[in-house]
């Protein structure tokens, strides 16, 4: 339930700053992608990282290498299929506690 919670408030969060959401929950062989949208003419692969509280660590924190690594492919997997010449970001929105914040271009 707090995944979801979280990804819902993501998504709004997202459409506040003028995303236009295309995808949520893509799943693809090797995982799956939070959510995926359009900000302008860029396509935003976006990480949505959840925690009730900061005892296990920052939710930003939670995007390790590994967590990276299957996101940059699972990206070009979907990329190479629905938009093969789009330009790509990826972006994480953290949700700690009440805090809620859009982490732009986080990682390349």
């Amino acid at each position: 339930r707090l995944g979801r919670s979280g990804k819902d408030a993501a998504v709004r969060l997202l459409e506040q700053r003028g995303y236009v959401v295309l995808a949520r929950n893509v799943r693809l062989p090797g995982g799956e992608i939070d959510v995926i949208a359009a900000d302008h003419d860029v396509i935003a692969f976006v990480e949505v990282k959840t925690r009730a509280s900061k005892r296990f660590g920052s939710a930003l924190g939670a995007v390790d290498a590994r967590k990276r690594r299957t996101l940059r492919a699972l990206a070009a997997d979907w990329l190479q299929v629905a938009a093969p010449r789009a330009r790509a970001r990826f972006d994480v929105v953290t949700v700690d506690g009440d805090r809620i914040e859009l982490h732009r271009g986080a990682f390349a």
